[in-house]
């Protein structure tokens, strides 16, 4: 990537691409039925509008896994909530979303008061890529 002029730049890659490669994967089983506290609450805006990222404490760190930053990965259980608008503009969820509802099982009216509360850790199998993932209900 040219930094300068963020657009992709040719490379030459002769001897360094060997082909098929077995990535790192992550056997997930392990972690569910855990039980965790939600330990991040992040609002975040995105393609299709505004959303809550909730994740849970760090379950695992594997050491033998490399992130982006060649750092060992660390292994939590998160969900994504979208936010909605109503007709004056303003942000926020009704009782029929999945938020609505997540925060009624919590037991708490604003997903801010959601940090520290448990949750059990389950699996999702994305449908983009045919993994599983970590998430809670």
């Amino acid at each position: 990537m040219n930094e300068e002029t963020n657009q992709p730049k040719a490379v030459d890659l002769t001897g360094k691409v060997k082909g098929k490669i077995e990535l790192p994967s992550i056997d997930v089983k392990k972690y569910i039925g855990m039980k965790a506290k939600i330990d991040l609450i992040e609002e975040m805006e995105g393609q299709y509008g505004y959303f809550i990222k909730v994740s849970t404490e760090i379950l695992d760190v594997l050491q033998d896994i490399k992130d982006k930053e060649n750092q060992p990965v660390k292994v939590r259980a998160s969900r994504i909530f979208g936010l909605s608008k109503d007709a004056e503009g303003n942000l926020g969820w009704a009782d029929s979303t999945k938020l609505g509802a997540f925060l009624n099982k919590m037991g708490v009216e604003h997903y801010a008061e959601l940090a520290q509360r448990e949750v059990v850790v389950q699996t999702t199998t994305s449908t983009k890529d045919n993994k599983d993932y970590l998430t809670f209900n």
